[in-house]
């Protein structure tokens, strides 16, 4: 018998067609999709919450609706006992789109349909709040399997399948400037010049008409570029000097100058027919613009999805891992979170057991774990990776322990947090990396606000923001600039403390590449202070921050929503 598969994107049915019976009415469904997509056991009192709380008879409306969902899954003795997971057997096609990988969920039949499609559950409010947030969540992570797969077709050198994709990406989201950038690359990689003008020209009256401006230079710079050209003489030796130089003018801060060398190396390397040293190539290409911000994001994708691409080609699984790590991380600011696991996953896979790798590894997994809210797996898997440095000398550590601390403050465990944080300042400080100190600094300055220690908050936080200019960092801006409004907030100075977050804001925006969820952490806040103060601008931030946190999962921040939203919405 074929296995069962559960499809709950559009109108809900299984497959193989006629496999078993259909449920009766919605509920059902409504309980095997918030099964799949909740990462836990979930209790019977939790589903009588949310869905039959005002039945006459709750308990027996339950072992109903739940009798009818084991007639979706086949299974006549699952969802038994008082803590309910969906049998390992059957697949459900959410789950393959939120934790899946690209080559599975492109191939579903509902992909791009909204979950549970046309239904409406009235009278229960409380799951209907939940799936606003679960048809948000997977409309972007539906956004984000399209975007890996057109990038790895681009890698694999299937430019007509990555014009595909990206064209369901567009039709998704017509005014996402990444998507129409995306797929005039791949009109271009394929050789249609003319495609790839029109579609430019469609987008800039796409985008003047609807939002009275014209798409980010991104888009123009894409429809300019063209297909690498081989030196007439290539040189193994050449190539690997000018690797060389490239990571050298990286690390001292020439990045564009380091993007240059390092774009001639590919084409040395391309030219020289060695495909180990194209994948070294194309990984050190891609690890230095994913340092130069969101404008490069989608070249940096394309030079590491080609890095895997050579390097699955002669087995070297070093370089493959490391551009997964590198992939990870760069989500990881976007609030991909589906995808920063299914990549670390991959690198998992990879890693040859060194403890050099497991610091990163755990530095990344940890921290998407805490900004999905999920704090003690965090800090599991954070105790892991500084457990694998018993030296303290990996380059990744200082931020391992930053985000370690930012998980102990965020718990309330402040002495721990601070123990953590200055350990990472010291290491910085050892290894003069000013441009990361703003990082530990800014999160004591919080701690510092927590306990009403104004006076040493205020150097932190003014310190920390400092450096984190000078840097031109927008994480660390982010963080410390958040700091200085919650300390004029401390203070009782509501209107500096507005005008702090506003710049807060301004300072995190996604176009400046900083780390999403300190955005939503800032915009919860201000929103919270604007409401109480009686500003206008409380809506907006307060709207932003709640469908930020629904379409990305970060549950923390839906539950310190619940209590702020303001009473105009």
């Amino acid at each position: 018998m074929a296995p069962r598969s559960v499809h709950l994107l559009g109108t809900p049915c299984i497959t193989p067609d006629g496999a078993g019976g259909l449920a009766r009415g919605r509920k059902p469904w409504a309980i095997v999709a918030y099964l799949a997509l909740e990462v836990r056991p979930v209790t019977r009192d939790e589903l009588i919450s949310l869905l039959f709380a005002d039945a006459a008879d709750p308990g027996a409306a339950l072992r109903w609706n739940l009798g009818q969902a084991r007639r979706v899954l086949g299974e006549a003795d699952s969802l038994r006992g008082q803590l309910l997971t969906l049998p390992a057997t059957v697949t459900v096609d959410v789950t393959s789109v939120v934790r899946g990988r690209w080559p599975g969920a492109v191939a579903l039949p509902g992909l791009g349909h909204e979950l549970l499609e046309g239904m409406q559950f009235p009278g229960c409010s409380m799951f209907e709040m939940w799936l606003v947030g679960a048809r948000r969540r997977l409309a972007a992570a539906t956004e984000a399997i399209l975007h890996e797969a057109a990038v790895a077709s681009l890698a694999a050198g299937k430019a007509e399948d990555a014009a595909g994709f990206a064209a369901q990406l567009v039709a998704l989201a017509p005014l996402v400037d990444a998507h129409h950038e995306l797929l005039i690359r791949a009109y271009v990689m394929a050789g249609d010049e003319n495609a790839a003008r029109r579609h430019l020209e469609a987008a800039v009256r796409l985008f003047r008409a609807e939002i009275g401006s014209d798409p980010a230079p991104p888009v123009f710079l894409a429809a300019e570029a063209t297909r690498r050209r081989a030196r007439l003489e290539p040189s193994a030796a050449r190539t690997r000097a000018l690797l060389a130089a490239g990571r050298t003018q990286a690390a001292a801060g020439s990045l564009e100058t380091a993007l240059r060398v390092l774009n001639e190396a590919c084409n040395e390397a391309s030219a020289t027919g060695d495909v180990h040293l194209q994948a070294a190539a194309q990984f050190e290409l891609g690890a230095a613009l994913a340092g130069a911000g969101s404008a490069r994001h989608q070249e940096a994708e394309l030079a590491l999805f080609s890095a895997i691409e050579l390097a699955t080609q002669t087995g070297d699984q070093r370089i493959a891992a490391a551009a997964y790590r590198h992939l990870a991380a760069s989500e990881l600011f976007r609030g991909a979170y589906g995808r920063v696991i299914a990549w670390l996953d991959e690198a998992e896979r990879l890693h040859d057991g060194s403890d050099d790798e497991r610091v990163e590894l755990s530095a990344i997994r940890g921290a998407a774990l805490l900004d999905l809210g999920e704090r003690f797996r965090a800090l599991e898997e954070m105790r892991r990776g500084i457990d694998a440095d018993p030296g303290e000398s990996h380059y990744f550590l200082p931020l391992l322990l930053t985000h370690t601390g930012r998980a102990y403050m965020l718990g309330g465990e402040l002495t721990l947090a601070r123990k953590r944080l200055e350990r990472s300042r010291q290491l910085i400080a050892e290894r003069a990396w000013a441009g990361l100190s703003a990082a530990p600094l800014s999160l004591l300055g919080h701690i510092a606000v927590l306990e009403d220690n104004l006076g040493q908050a205020a150097d932190l936080l003014e310190t920390a923001f400092e450096s984190a200019c000078q840097a031109d960092d927008p994480c660390w801006e982010t963080w410390s600039a958040h700091g200085l409004a919650r300390l004029a907030s401390a203070r009782g100075e509501t209107t500096t403390a507005l005008t702090r977050y506003a710049d807060t804001i301004y300072r995190s925006s996604p176009q400046r590449g900083g780390h999403l969820w300190s955005r939503v952490w800032a915009l919860v806040d201000a929103a919270a202070t604007a409401r109480i103060a009686g500003d206008e601008r409380a809506g907006a931030w307060y709207r932003e921050a709640l469908e930020t946190a629904q379409r990305t999962g970060m549950s923390d921040h839906l539950t310190a929503l619940s209590s702020t939203r303001p009473s105009s919405n």
